[in-house]
């Protein structure tokens, strides 16, 4: 039997995870890496520091520069995948050569989902999920004093903060009341508002953008002119769209993958077609806490998911452990926050204990269900998230020392009392 030949589509976390865990189980295993981006693996976490000027683009790189020769992995960088044909496994890459494989792993990543705003297009508009996008908002931020962000998730609020610490003037327009919507409540989404007061943001809650005038040129005094819904224009050289991600499934749309908003997969990172892999911001997993499919988009998850897709690849059988809900720590200028789970509950039947104490910027919020926890918020304190997110994946019966919990109290020795 000959060397059995492994082709990943992609260079990021998952893909950079999944290459050298085959090759520490492989050793005589083909590994091809197939990338549309130009250089070798880079942290996309790092890009707002990026641009704040904080790091350089060396500072990014992830692997030292001989990973891929120290490996023995064949890369195709400046190659884009755009077909999969599963029937003759070989990946198709535009111009029309083909790459066989006996395993593939999809771990294309994900782009910008730019809004449906009437005139949203044009020079000076802008996503932020590659160091080409970082490098693009630079050149303009060379020669234009203001911004304006389109989103307060994230990567909007990464954006908006390390152009404010270039000295531009940053505006963040947000459709919902608060900031990081699908992660805070109120309360701890005002913490984290007058956080970043002192960064020098304006933000503007609750309304969105109507409609937009792209400027003529993308030359020196070229300005955007935003009208909002509540009447506002706002002109800056450029805009930052941050208002959702969309998973690249293009190369797999033709093969009759299983696809709903990602790629679905199941325990062992396998999707619907034999011996094809999803991995990273393109997969969907099912969340332990509700059971419902979904998106992690974190480099945790994808560093972790590339790992146990590779081992899956290679014959060796192993479960990925299901995420429980967003798991980012935020923290962009001194107050760090962070949400797990159910954070903010739709079901009655959730009971929700919080402590709020404004002045200290300090939250703490628990969600719990029958007992047991399915969320929580922490704002200013984020110590004990790891204990509550394990507490959440045993599901386990907390409510005779929620309240330890809740004032941070609780240490690991109580996890013997959970059962």
């Amino acid at each position: 039997m000959g060397k059995k030949r492994y082709v990943i589509i992609g260079n990021g976390a998952a893909a950079i995870r999944a290459a050298e865990t085959l090759r520490a189980l492989d050793e005589s295993g083909c590994i091809t890496m197939v990338s549309r981006e130009q250089g070798p693996a880079y942290s996309r976490c790092m890009l707002p520091a990026f641009l704040a000027g904080e790091k350089n683009e060396d500072d990014l790189r992830i692997r030292a520069g001989d990973f891929y020769e120290k490996h023995g992995i064949k890369t195709l960088f400046g190659s884009r995948a755009v077909d999969v044909d599963a029937g003759r496994r070989c990946v198709v890459l535009e111009g029309g050569s083909r790459v066989d494989y006996d395993s593939l792993l999809i771990a294309t990543g994900s782009s910008t989902a730019f809004p449906a705003i009437k005139g949203l297009e044009g020079p000076g508009l802008f996503g932020l999920r590659d160091l080409s996008d970082a490098r693009k908002i630079l050149d303009v931020a060379g020669r234009g004093r203001r911004a304006v962000i389109l989103g307060a998730g994230l990567v909007g609020l990464e954006a908006a903060v390390a152009l404010a610490r270039r000295g531009m003037e940053v505006t963040v327009v947000e459709k919902m009341p608060h900031l990081l919507p699908r992660q805070l409540d109120p309360a701890a989404a005002e913490i984290l508002r007058r956080d970043l007061d002192g960064v020098g943001l304006r933000m503007i809650m609750g309304t969105g953008v109507q409609e937009a005038a792209a400027p003529e040129s993308s030359g020196a005094g070229a300005v955007w002119d935003l009208l909002l819904d509540n009447g506002e224009h706002l002109r800056a050289e450029m805009v930052i769209a941050a208002t959702g991600i969309r998973p690249n499934v293009d190369p797999v749309l033709g093969t009759g993958m299983r696809i709903n908003r990602g790629i679905t997969v199941d325990g062992r990172m396998r999707t619907s077609i034999p011996e094809i892999y999803a991995a990273g911001d393109v997969a969907e997993t099912r969340d332990v806490i509700t059971g419902v499919r979904m998106l992690t988009p974190t480099w945790l998850h994808a560093s972790l998911q590339g790992m146990i897709a590779a081992w899956n690849m290679a014959g060796r059988p192993r479960l990925y452990p299901e995420p429980v809900g967003i798991q980012n720590v935020v923290q962009l200028h001194r107050v760090p926050v962070l949400a797990l789970g159910v954070s903010n509950p739709q079901d009655a039947s959730c009971e929700v204990i919080a402590i709020h104490r404004p002045a200290e910027n300090l939250y703490r919020k628990l969600v719990l269900k029958d007992g047991a926890l399915v969320g929580a918020i922490l704002a200013g304190d984020i110590r004990m998230a790891g204990i509550l997110a394990a507490l959440m994946r045993r599901k386990a019966d907390v409510s005779g020392f929620k309240d330890l919990i809740l004032s941070g109290d609780f240490h690991c020795g109580y996890l013997a009392r959970t059962g």
